[in-house]
């Protein structure tokens, strides 16, 4: 027994997945370390913050 109505419209993935870029050929730790020199002359040193209060929660 079924009792929902057959439904005319085709399936939301029945056209397939769009594309998906591919993985670049080379060493991704490279690609990261590059990345991280980019970071690192845009914003050569951390803002300053204040220092962790004793019993403070640190949460992500």
């Amino acid at each position: 027994m079924n009792s929902c109505a057959k439904s005319v419209e085709p399936p939301l993935a029945a056209a397939g997945a769009p594309g998906v870029p591919s993985l670049p050929d080379g060493d991704p730790y490279r690609a990261l370390d590059d990345l991280m020199a980019v970071v690192e002359a845009l914003c050569p040193a951390w803002p300053p913050r204040e220092p962790l209060r004793p019993g403070a929660t640190m949460l992500l």
